[in-house]
């Protein structure tokens, strides 16, 4: 079925009982037909309740349980008993459009044997699943571009992590790349992300909002923060000589990945990289870093005052 292969949709959840029917459901609602659905259940520790939902549909999905271990040992599990050739991530709190994975395998075929991911833009939701704010037009890339990696990753530094189930991405990709990371509880994506991009896979993209990512109370805390940190220290030790490396003058890897840590308030690891970078870095551009690690300081308190006054959402 060379121009319908099989995607895997996959679902880790922990005590999802909340949104996971409606996560299912979306994915049980794809235009495009062959799909297999896993869920797999890390661990839920709410009396059942998530599992008793999952168990409900019957034979539409396949459902696996496993022990807790966060949420990349879910996502592992899932691609080790995947059959397809495509890997579509699902968050158990978000919903795809009908479309989203016939949009996205159109969007593929034609590079299948290149060394691309499907990338396409996401709109948020309410606890209630209704949208919140207007649908902008405005992407991070034009319609149906093919994305370099030196510039899909130079973005993502720029302007943050990917939404995870915003992707198609072939399953030869975690192959290559290995999985994801199961030492960290925060970063999983953006560090799954570099690693990919850094083997040289690019990203073609589409405009279309086909991921709908939910925002609700108390998903967006602070009470990981020391995690957060420590996973970027963690991650830091492998990205830092990697991306040194492979800056140059046009692409200035490790100076946005500085930033990048300065703006979310890691400065072990934006220093480490004034530290090694004297040669490839400017005056400018180090002075920015500062600056900007001093904007990382106020940043939680102006990033929960902006959701509690424009999302309606409060935060922890």
């Amino acid at each position: 079925m060379e121009n319908t292969p099989l995607v895997s949709i996959i679902i880790p959840v922990y005590n999802g009982s909340n949104y996971v029917k409606e996560a299912i459901d979306s994915a049980l609602n794809q235009t495009y037909k062959n799909i297999e659905i896993l869920v797999v259940n890390d661990g839920s520790k709410d009396d059942g309740a998530t599992e008793k939902i999952a168990l409900s549909y019957g034979d539409k999905i396949k459902y696996f349980y496993k022990e807790n271990g966060g949420v990349s040992s879910a996502l592992n599990y899932g691609i080790k008993m995947m059959q397809g050739e495509y890997f579509s991530w699902l968050s158990h709190d978000d919903k795809y459009a009908p479309n989203k994975v016939e949009s996205q395998v159109n969007l593929i075929l034609p590079y299948k044997d290149q060394k691309y991911l499907a990338l396409s833009a996401t709109r948020q939701i309410n606890k209630n699943s209704n949208f919140i704010g207007k649908d902008k037009a405005k992407g991070r890339f034009k319609d149906k571009e093919v994305v370099s990696w030196q510039k899909a990753l130079n973005k993502m530094m720029k302007r943050g992590c990917y939404n995870g189930c915003s992707f198609l991405i072939p399953k030869r990709v975690f192959d290559e790349c290995g999985g994801f990371d199961e030492s960290l509880r925060y970063s999983q994506d953006m560090f799954m992300w570099s690693k990919i991009f850094l083997a040289g896979y690019g990203l073609v993209y589409s405009m279309e909002k086909v991921v709908y990512s939910r925002v609700h109370d108390g998903q967006l805390t602070q009470r990981g923060i020391d995690i957060y940190h420590r996973d970027c220290e963690s991650m830091s030790e492998y990205l830092i000589p990697r991306l040194l490396e492979k800056t140059d003058r046009k692409n200035r890897f490790i100076y946005e990945y500085a930033k990048n840590n300065a703006k979310y308030n890691t400065p072990s690891v934006w220093k480490k990289c004034l530290k090694v970078s004297k040669k490839k870095m400017s005056l400018g551009e180090r002075i920015s870093i500062r600056f900007t690690g001093l904007y990382g300081k106020i940043r939680p308190f102006i990033r929960k005052v902006y959701y509690k006054l424009v999302k309606k959402v409060k935060t922890k």
